[in-house]
């Protein structure tokens, strides 16, 4: 498994209920949840990029 660190966030209410039944509905953790949407929005800027780097070429 990749490194991990630990950290402390704050989420306005309607963002923790989104998120608690995200978990719910997936039979996943609150964590993993975020852990799934931040990666997405990785992939997301990644292929933004590239689709950017081939326009401009």
């Amino acid at each position: 498994m990749d490194e991990t660190v630990r950290m402390q966030v704050r989420l306005p209410k309607d963002l923790a209920d989104f998120l608690e039944k995200a978990a719910k509905e997936n039979l996943t953790s609150r964590n993993a949840e975020i852990v799934r949407s931040v990666r997405e929005r990785m992939q997301a800027e990644k292929l933004k990029g590239q689709v950017s780097g081939v326009l401009n070429e």
